[in-house]
């Protein structure tokens, strides 16, 4: 009886350490299971995106806007309006011309007579044969002339006393070292003015003081 006794409290001795083994084992098991509360959330919080601020907006300022003012448009002042005389004007002698109907010196043969130079305005220069150098004018503004053995015809411009012959269509033959169609080809081109003087036909070439006389050679057929 004893021994059962003994046996039964053995067995309870074992028991209960098996379950106070069992509780401590759980104790430090419920101690390591639980979690180790993470530390504060203490994860760096994010910088502030505030963009540096732009250094002050102290970029230069452009300099006033002070574009040169056009300078005023003003032409030079030209010279006073003196036509510069070209070479062979026949200038201020003509200016003193009263001026030329056409009706006086159309349908009219004039023959040149004489020129004189400006070289030497004291002398003038005969022409031989001045029926052989002839100038006439006519109605429709057309001139005809005879240059020794040639022949041809233009038209002109005649404005009071300011007589300008236009390009002349001739024949081209050769009249001999003697003739003068050379000459009297080269004026006619030249003439600016035309003035009557005793009834003579004066024609002023370009080069002032040069003057062409014509003489009334009788009515001009055309």
């Amino acid at each position: 009886m004893k021994m059962k006794t003994t046996s039964i409290g053995m067995v309870l001795l074992l028991t209960i350490g098996v379950i106070t083994a069992v509780s401590f084992s759980l104790g430090c098991t419920e101690q390591e299971e639980t979690p180790v509360e993470p530390s504060d959330n203490t994860s760096a919080e994010p910088v502030e995106n505030t963009p540096a601020e732009p250094a002050e907006n102290t970029s230069v300022e452009p300099a006033e806007n002070i574009s040169a003012e056009p300078i005023e448009n003003t032409p030079a002042e030209s010279a006073e309006s003196t036509p510069v005389e070209s070479a062979g004007s026949a200038g201020s002698t003509t200016e003193e011309l009263e001026p030329v109907s056409a009706d006086n010196i159309t349908s009219i043969e004039w023959q040149w007579a004489s020129f004189q130079d400006s070289d030497s305005p004291e002398t003038q220069i005969t022409v031989p044969d001045p029926e052989n150098y002839t100038l006439a004018f006519f109605d429709d503004g057309t001139y005809y002339i005879k240059a020794d053995c040639n022949s041809g015809s233009g038209t002109y411009v005649l404005e009071g006393n300011n007589l300008t012959l236009g390009p002349v269509t001739i024949t081209l033959m050769a009249c001999g070292p003697e003739s003068m169609d050379g000459e009297y080809l080269s004026l006619l081109p030249t003439v600016e003015a035309v003035a009557l003087e005793d009834g003579q036909l004066v024609l002023y070439p370009g080069n002032e003081g040069d003057k062409m006389f014509f003489t009334n050679g009788g009515e001009a057929e055309q």
